[in-house]
């Protein structure tokens, strides 16, 4: 039925704005809602600021554009505007220029979470390459005691070594290149809870600029949550794992 929904809707929303955006389906909703982003809204107005709108639908109701502030400095999110939708009064342009907004922890809520990782995915696309902005990206989220290694955990080297592949390899999956990431290498260390959920990061060096940099901590944000703890591994709580995002040519791994 929310298959159904969900398709019904987006030719709907085709079909209503086919000239004036590009709306991807966002996971999050509900049987009877379906929540979009506009891809063509996305406008990183800082280094680490960015605005967007969004396309929400329930049931029978009017349609609602929703205009969407993100700060990826503290990882806060807030409603500019919402307003009925219709393409002759469409324009997220015009909300990039008035941000305020009252802004609070974007993963609060899982739908807007999933629309400010989104949003952070595209940042090596969005945001002008000639830019002369300057971002403290390795003070985002720091995180301390950095062990690189299975001491933590306390599982043998074959369980550590799985848990942390089938990490790397939804990293991997979630790992948006570009031209920006191209001969770069990133190596971070990222914190794990034992619910798999994430704990923060730290770049530790790279060969890539912040638009590299940030391609890489989106991946990490969209691939979170993570896998919990296997049920045998001791009683840490936190885990920090080294990760390394390389890419040489077409040629990209995460190891």
């Amino acid at each position: 039925m929310k298959k159904k929904l969900l398709i019904l809707a987006m030719c709907l929303f085709s079909a209503l704005s086919a000239n004036a955006a590009n709306w991807v389906a966002l996971d999050g909703g509900s049987d009877d809602a379906q929540v979009f982003i506009d891809t063509e809204s996305i406008k990183f107005i800082k280094a680490d600021t960015c605005t967007y709108a969004l396309l929400h639908k329930k049931g029978n109701e009017a349609a609602k554009a929703v205009y969407i502030k993100s700060n990826y400095s503290n990882d806060t999110a807030g409603i500019i505007r919402v307003e009925d939708f219709s393409e002759e009064t469409y324009n997220p342009g015009f909300y990039s220029k008035h941000t305020s907004a009252f802004m609070k922890d974007a993963m609060s809520n899982s739908l807007l979470n999933a629309a400010h990782n989104f949003a952070l995915s595209t940042y090596s696309d969005n945001f002008a390459a000639g830019s002369s902005s300057e971002f403290g990206i390795t003070n985002l989220k720091n995180v301390s005691n950095y062990l690189p290694d299975n001491a933590k955990l306390g599982l043998s080297d074959e369980e550590y070594n799985a848990y942390v592949d089938g990490i790397k390899s939804a990293l991997f999956e979630n790992w948006k290149t570009s031209v920006h990431t191209v001969f770069t290498d990133i190596n971070l260390v990222i914190s794990v809870n034992s619910d798999g959920s994430f704990n923060g990061y730290r770049i530790l060096k790279s060969t890539g600029d912040d638009r590299a940099k940030r391609a890489a901590i989106a991946a990490v944000n969209l691939s979170a949550p993570f896998t919990p703890f296997p049920d045998n591994a001791g009683y840490m709580r936190t885990v920090n794992i080294p990760v390394t995002f390389e890419q040489k040519f077409f040629k990209k791994r995460v190891k």
